[in-house]
């Protein structure tokens, strides 16, 4: 098997085996145990919905193999594997010699952000996986003008777009670098833009799949989207509206005062060497190769501008990630051009020095972020549940925010564990009509225990207004991410002077 072959499925394997060896086991909180718990059953997850991962998810589940939590978790590793074995493709198409790219794309597998999206059930890593694979096709389109590669991009961009409306960041720069790599075929065949836009659109008709299921009343269905209304609030986010300034005039000035921001996530992510290169060889890119080098460089701008000007959620790197990949194999690749043009030094010479050095160099990020990254003895999402079910009396309520609420999900409805225990989220607060968690409470607490558990103790000011708290039990908790990092308080709640009618 030649080089060009051969180094892609080595990259894939090894870092499949690294991500299996570094997984999660088992059930996570907050959006990452949502991911493993919804396309079990065929739910309706938060916004956007996210229904390609969705479906493709739960086809994973009826794999025989381990739990729902534990096959979510290992489609992260797979996607993030396949994504990097992509990622050498593409730097091979750009020239890029099969040892550097290799080495470039372990760089990129080893940089925190990666690793820890690839241990833990995830859309985010089926986004970079479509990302790489865009980008991809867009490079063989450019060599070969085939309508069946406008077609499968096409068909790439509408599934893309079911997984993550982050897609909105990419697609543009990939469409416009198509549209113009090809516009003297185009020009003459104009008609092969119709098939690429219709397979587009049979791609975004995952989205389907959010009325139809919905219509079925499955177990978790965020806001009911059983309108074409209620639809289109889900699709498009609108819960988020008030924090998207990435729309506004004010993300400019929300970019340049996040820069220092970005520069502290990728460096802590894949450290100031690879960052470095990866711009350097995006310039050099850009010089020798215009409109590849451009797409490439939009795709980067497109996904910091995101982080920068929404929540700085580090996967929203991710992306950005893959393209400084791409630009730092660009430019250790012309540093290997540079050494073999000194005296002495062969070309063989300069290409094992330089390769060797890049393969080292990768190896070494991937030791040093094997602890930080290490989810395999992560089971506190687990101990969580274990703990909060076994101590929680016959049919109690318990009131939860959205972190800790998912693994009990979980627990209920993969596992069927214990469904006398009424769950109560903040989402059922807003669209179960219950406007205020007060009220929730009020309706509960005479018939039947109830209890609640809240991360920020701030929060429960309104209730200790209105009810009397008793502690109840100790528990650790995640603060926003998939693992427990804090202890957090369950607190009985009780009517106040014993208000409650005989």
């Amino acid at each position: 098997m030649s080089p060009a072959r051969l180094v892609p499925v080595a990259v894939g394997a090894v870092a499949l085996v690294v991500y299996v060896l570094t997984l999660m086991p088992g059930v996570a909180f907050s959006d990452w145990g949502e991911m493993q718990v919804v396309p079990y059953v065929l739910g309706i997850a938060h916004p956007t919905g996210y229904p390609t991962y969705i479906v493709l998810a739960a086809l994973i589940d009826h794999i025989p193999v381990g739990s729902a939590a534990l096959l979510g978790n290992l489609l992260s590793a797979g996607c993030t594997a396949i994504a990097l074995c992509v990622a050498v493709l593409i730097m091979l198409r750009i020239g890029v010699r099969p040892v550097i790219a290799g080495s470039a794309a372990l760089a990129l597998g080893a940089a925190s952000t990666v690793w820890d999206a690839a241990t833990v059930a995830e859309v985010n890593p089926l986004h970079m996986l479509f990302a790489a694979l865009l980008v991809h096709r867009a490079l063989i389109w450019d060599e070969h003008h085939r309508l069946r590669d406008l077609v499968i991009g096409g068909l790439l961009v509408g599934l893309s777009l079911g997984n993550h409306l982050l897609t909105v960041t990419i697609a543009p720069f990939v469409i416009a670098f198509v549209l113009w790599s090809g516009r003297h075929e185009l020009l003459r065949r104009p008609w092969m833009l119709g098939p690429a836009a219709a397979a587009a659109i049979v791609g975004l008709a995952v989205y389907l799949y959010i009325p139809i299921r919905a219509s079925q009343h499955p177990a978790l269905a965020y806001n009911h989207p059983e309108t074409l209304d209620a639809v289109l609030w889900l699709v498009r986010g609108t819960q988020f509206e008030k924090k998207f300034t990435f729309l506004s005039g004010e993300g400019p000035a929300r970019l340049v005062e996040a820069l220092g921001a970005v520069w502290t996530a990728l460096n802590g992510a894949a450290t100031p060497a690879v960052i470095l290169l990866g711009l350097v060889g995006l310039v050099i890119l850009v010089w020798r190769r215009p409109a590849i080098g451009l797409m490439c460089a939009g795709i980067l701008f497109g996904g910091v501008y995101f982080y920068a000007t929404y929540e700085r959620l580090e996967h929203y790197l991710l992306v950005p990630l893959l393209m400084l990949a791409v630009g730092a194999s660009v430019a250790v690749e012309g540093l290997a051009a540079a050494v073999r043009g000194r005296p002495a030094v062969g070309r063989i010479q300069a290409g094992a020095i330089v390769s060797g050095t890049a393969l080292v160099l990768g190896v070494a990020l991937g030791a040093a972020h094997w602890g930080s990254s290490d989810r395999s003895h992560d089971r506190s999402g687990e101990t969580y549940v274990n703990t909060v079910m076994g101590a929680l009396p016959a049919d109690a309520a318990i009131l939860t925010g959205w972190t800790v609420s998912t693994p009990l999900w979980y627990a209920q409805l993969v596992e069927g564990r214990r469904p006398d225990v009424l769950v109560i989220d903040d989402t059922n607060i807003v669209y179960d009509g219950w406007v205020t968690r007060e009220r929730a409470i009020g309706a509960h607490v005479c018939a039947r225990p109830v209890y609640i558990l809240r991360v920020d103790e701030r929060d429960l000011a309104p209730t200790r207004r209105e009810f009397e708290l008793e502690a109840f039990l100790e528990v650790d908790v995640s603060t926003g991410g998939p693992s427990a990092v804090r202890t957090g308080t369950i607190y009985r709640v009780l009517p106040r002077d014993g208000g409650c009618p005989d």
